[in-house]
C-alpha cells in the first residue's frame, strides 16, 4: 500500500481546512496510520478491518487534495459559507468507513467551490445532513427526488404518478425515517389524502448540487 507522503508537508487540504481538530486529525492519519483509536486500543489498531479504513482514508485525502490544486483558482473566491462546506466534508472522510460515501464526499468538496453561493445557514444545515448521511441515503435522494409525494403503506395500491409508495419495512421504505431524522424529508400536511405521506424539503435541491456529478440531473421543478 502507497503511505500517504504527500500529507507530510502542507498541502492544499491543511491550508484550506486550517484548524485544530483537522490538522490534528490529518497528523493522525499520516504519523499513527490506524486514527484517534490507535494510540488508546492497540489491538483494534492492527486488524484487518483498520488497514482497510487506513487505506480508503489516505486515498481519499490525496484524492481530495488533488481536487482542491485542480481547482486552485477558485479557492481564492470562496466565500465562508463554501469554507465550511470543504471543511466539514474533509473532516468528515476522517470518520467515514463507507467508500461510497467517501465518494460522494470528494464530490461534495469539487462541487462547492465550483458550484456557487450558499448562505451561511444553507452551510450550517448541509454540513450537518453530510457528515450524517448514508450511501444508500443519497442514492435513494438522488433517484427519487422527482417525486412530489413519498407514502409508506403497507399493501401496494394504485395512486398518483407524482407520488412514490414504498412497503413498510422494505429496504427503500426503511430509509425513509434515517431521512426524516435528518429534516430532508417532512410531513406533507395539507389534506386528508396527504395524511401519512412526506415530502422533500427544498433544501434537498442543493443538497443534489453538492452530491451528483456532471451526468447526473434532476427535475428544475422541484427547486
Amino acid at each position: 500500500m502507497k503511505k500517504m507522503t504527500s500529507l507530510s508537508t502542507p498541502t492544499f487540504v491543511e491550508k484550506l481546512a486550517d484548524n485544530l481538530s483537522t490538522q490534528s486529525a490529518l497528523t493522525v492519519v499520516s504519523a499513527l496510520s490506524g486514527g484517534p483509536l490507535a494510540a488508546l486500543l492497540p489491538v483494534l489498531a492492527t486488524t484487518l478491518a483498520s488497514g482497510r479504513q487506513r487505506q480508503r482514508v489516505e486515498e481519499a485525502l490525496v484524492l481530495i487534495d488533488k481536487t482542491l490544486q485542480e481547482h486552485a483558482s477558485f479557492l481564492q473566491s470562496i466565500s465562508d459559507a463554501q469554507y465550511k462546506l470543504v471543511n466539514e466534508s474533509i473532516l468528515a472522510v476522517l470518520h467515514t468507513t463507507s467508500k461510497e460515501k467517501l465518494g460522494y464526499l470528494r464530490r461534495v468538496v469539487q462541487n462547492t467551490i465550483t458550484s456557487g453561493s450558499f448562505l451561511q445557514s444553507e452551510a450550517d444545515i448541509l454540513s450537518r445532513v453530510i457528515r450524517d448521511i448514508s450511501a444508500e441515503e443519497v442514492e435513494f435522494i438522488l433517484l427519487n427526488f422527482k417525486f412530489d409525494q413519498i407514502q409508506l403503506v403497507s399493501k401496494l395500491s394504485e395512486h398518483p404518478s407524482h407520488i412514490l409508495q414504498l412497503l413498510i419495512g422494505s429496504p427503500e421504505g426503511i430509509i425513509v425515517p434515517g431521512l426524516i431524522s435528518l429534516g430532508i424529508l417532512v410531513s406533507a400536511g395539507g389534506s386528508y389524502e396527504e395524511l401519512g405521506t412526506v415530502r422533500f424539503m427544498p433544501i434537498t435541491a442543493k443538497l443534489i448540487v453538492l452530491l451528483r456529478n456532471d451526468s447526473q440531473s434532476f427535475s428544475s421543478e422541484n427547486l
